[in-house]
């Protein structure tokens, strides 16, 4: 509960910390694009990707999106911005992280020198909640240990579980064109050898980074394209279906155009058919996988998903970045392509007695999931469900 949270704070030092709410992105972007620049962040707390966010889905659905700004309270300097959202629903609010259904991490933006200490987590949790909004809930997914090498603030936090889910990256050195080469796995290699080959008989293989309105508008529409294909061939849904979400992803890619913003696009074409594309968010030293897609049918002994991702790890590396984020899940890929597991971390505080009860329940069908996900043969049984049902939909 919050209120046991807070009360961990000890009275002597419990100045260190102020925070205040601004209900209005804009009204902190000049200082929110300076710290992009001279601060910390990942990629997914950028301005203009959470600009998008807050235009295409947060307002149309009734949310209010706000920024926990936490200061010292002693020399009034600024140490971190929060960008959260209060969701309304119909029975209950919950305050989660900004733009978490279309983001890997949560994290706080940090100013620059600022390193918190590890056990300031319950005087950091008690500034934050004097600023909150009323809600019955805040719940935040996806934290990370840390952010651009830096302590993460929120993973100090008190009651932190650990979540079943981790994110994978990897390092990247040395020469472009042999970057790849040096990461993957033998099995991974032999994949990308056969697709190369398989490639070229087919035609002219064609690596496109988006520069212009038209790529972009090119290349997400056939990402849309072969998600929802291979999406309603597994029986699964596909966020990118949902109000707003496809112009989201549109609009920020649109926004950093030239560089301006952290996303990327990027598509694989052999003559004149894209077989494959990425949707990416660049920021510091790191790439950021979000979506990526490929033609099946006759394109499949291609393997166009391994192949693009093995161009855009050459051009990441071309442009001097030197982190691969190949987001969050445990596929096999992944660790093909030298991924290493990282783990994530969430949190839930009810405000309400309503939210504990939501809390309570929501762990309880949180774990049965997991056990599903556990078994095999349940979970197979459980997706062969869902995809009959989905199909009787239609």
């Amino acid at each position: 509960m919050m209120t046991s949270l807070a009360t961990t704070a000890s009275a002597d030092v419990s100045t260190r910390f102020a925070a205040r709410r601004h209900d209005d992105l804009t009204a902190l972007e000049h200082h929110w694009r300076q710290l992009e620049t001279t601060g910390t962040l990942s990629a997914f707390q950028r301005f203009d990707w959470l600009k998008a966010i807050d235009a295409h889905l947060v307002r149309p659905r009734g949310d209010h999106a706000f920024v926990i700004e936490v200061n010292d309270k002693v020399s009034g300097d600024g140490l971190m911005l929060l960008p959260l959202v209060l969701k309304k629903g119909r029975i209950h609010n919950r305050i989660e992280f900004l733009g978490s259904e279309v983001s890997d991490i949560s994290a706080a933006i940090l100013s620059p020198g600022y390193e918190m200490p590890g056990e300031a987590g319950a005087l950091l949790w008690q500034a934050i909640a004097t600023a909150l909004p009323t809600a019955d809930l805040v719940q935040i997914g996806q934290i990370t240990q840390t952010v651009q090498g830096r302590p993460n603030p929120l993973a100090s936090l008190p009651g932190l579980t650990l979540s079943p889910k981790k994110s994978f990256d990897v390092a990247m050195e040395g020469d472009p064109e042999t970057v790849v080469d040096r990461l993957v796995n033998n099995q991974t290699r032999r994949i990308l050898k056969t697709s190369a080959r398989r490639m070229a008989e087919r035609g002219v293989v064609r690596f496109l980074a988006a520069t212009t309105q038209d790529d972009v508008n090119t290349l997400l529409r056939v990402m849309v394209e072969q998600r929802f294909a291979r999406f309603r061939e597994l029986g699964r849904f596909d966020h990118l279906t949902e109000r707003g979400v496809e112009e989201c992803y549109r609009t920020a890619a649109l926004a950093s155009l030239d560089g301006r913003g952290p996303a990327q696009v990027f598509g694989l074409a052999v003559d004149d058919i894209w077989i494959a594309t990425t949707y990416t968010l660049i920021h510091g030293n790191t790439i950021h996988l979000t979506i990526v897609t490929m033609a099946g049918g006759e394109w499949q002994p291609c393997s166009p998903g391994m192949a693009i991702l093995a161009r855009y790890m050459r051009w990441a590396r071309e442009k001097g970045l030197t982190v691969m984020d190949f987001s969050v899940g445990d596929m096999a890929y992944k660790s093909g392509f030298g991924g290493q597991a990282r783990d994530l971390y969430s949190l839930s505080v009810p405000l309400t007695g309503k939210g504990s009860a939501i809390n309570f329940s929501e762990g309880l069908v949180g774990g049965l999931k997991q056990q599903v996900k556990n078994n095999p043969a349940l979970s197979a049984y459980a997706r062969s469900a869902l995809r009959q049902l989905r199909n009787m939909r239609r």
